[in-house]
């Protein structure tokens, strides 16, 4: 009898215990349908703010770091064309038409300049009003279009712009009839570059340089090895420092030690000092020649050689002159056409 009392007693008790797991296992599994529900929810809301950032149109205008956006001029044009471009951010294309409207921002062109100098001689340089054309200062983007962007061009007159000099166009949007500017990229430092089939400013065109510099009173000779940096100045006309000089750039400096190199249609050269120095060309088969030509067997590169016989002296502070130096050089670049 005893014995049966206890079996139903420990029935009970394991019938109870039964009761409390379930509960706590109801109370787990609300917790977690509840947790499932919150994660749902906040992640439903973050894709919405995701969506509404993501088809959001802003209107911006084209530039990399600083917001400049250079573009290179060919000095074998009168008035070369280029262009740069404003556009309209988002996912999906603009439903309305977007007329944008631009004007100088002489605020943007200034910043730039006390971030990057510390002399004011070194400034970059506005563009001369002259100097260039905007096609137009009010741009429409229409409604629905297959790019999300439109291009504006700048016709430049690069004839005696300096390869020493920045040049800047600074631009911003005014106004839009639609939609928002992106406020990181709503203004611009349009950079006019220029270059010839020799040279360019943009990217520095480096020369391997070989040859000799022999002082002529001494016949002391010097090997010129290395490189030597080439500047466009015309359509045929470029400017290179003499022998092994190097330079402080300074205006002064660079007229002191630097000459310039006329590229003949013949492919004769003429040599001349840029500035102060005194420079004399010397006679020898095969030099003072350019020589372009397409490497083989697949024409896909072009090696330039300018071969260079010349003296030359320096004009000192006292207005004389130094010991005559006699330089013997080839100058080559290999270009991908």
């Amino acid at each position: 009898m005893a014995v049966l009392i206890m079996n139903k007693m420990n029935k009970m008790i394991n019938n109870k215990e039964s009761m409390r797991t379930s509960e706590k296992m109801k109370g787990a599994l609300l917790l977690s349908i509840m947790a499932l529900c919150f994660v749902f929810c906040t992640s439903c809301n973050r894709d919405d703010i995701y969506k509404e950032e993501q088809y959001k149109n802003l209107v911006y205008l084209l530039s990399g770091s600083e917001n400049v956006y250079a573009e290179a001029y060919t000095l074998n044009e009168i008035e070369p064309v280029k262009y740069f471009s404003i556009g309209c951010g988002g996912s999906k294309p603009n439903s309305k038409e977007i007329v944008v409207t631009l004007v100088p921002d002489i605020d943007l062109f200034n910043q730039y300049n006390i971030r990057n100098f510390d002399l004011e001689s070194s400034y970059a340089k506005l563009l001369p009003a002259s100097k260039y054309e905007i096609g137009t200062y009010v741009v429409s983007i229409p409604a629905n279009p297959a790019d999300q962007y439109v291009k504006t061009s700048v016709k430049v007159r690069p004839l005696g712009l300096s390869p020493d000099t920045i040049y800047f166009i600074p631009l911003m949007i005014k106004s839009v009839s639609h939609y928002e500017v992106n406020e990181d990229k709503y203004n611009m430092l349009y950079r006019v570059t220029i270059e010839n089939d020799y040279a360019r400013q943009k990217v520095t065109t480096q020369y391997t340089k070989r040859g000799t510099v022999k002082n002529q009173n001494t016949n002391a000779e010097t090997l010129l090895v290395g490189t030597k940096v080439l500047h466009p100045l015309t359509k045929d006309k470029v400017r290179m420092l003499v022998a092994n000089e190097s330079l402080n750039q300074t205006v002064a400096d660079i007229e002191r030690r630097s000459i310039t190199v006329q590229i003949n249609t013949d492919n004769t050269l003429d040599i001349t000092p840029y500035g102060t120095m005194e420079v004399e060309m010397l006679d020898e088969e095969g030099y003072n020649l350019y020589d372009p030509k397409v490497l083989q067997p697949f024409g896909t590169k072009t090696q330039r050689v300018f071969y260079l016989y010349y003296r030359y002296r320096l004009q000192n502070s006292d207005g004389t002159f130094g010991v005559w130096q006699e330089v013997k050089e080839s100058l080559t670049r290999v270009e991908e056409d």
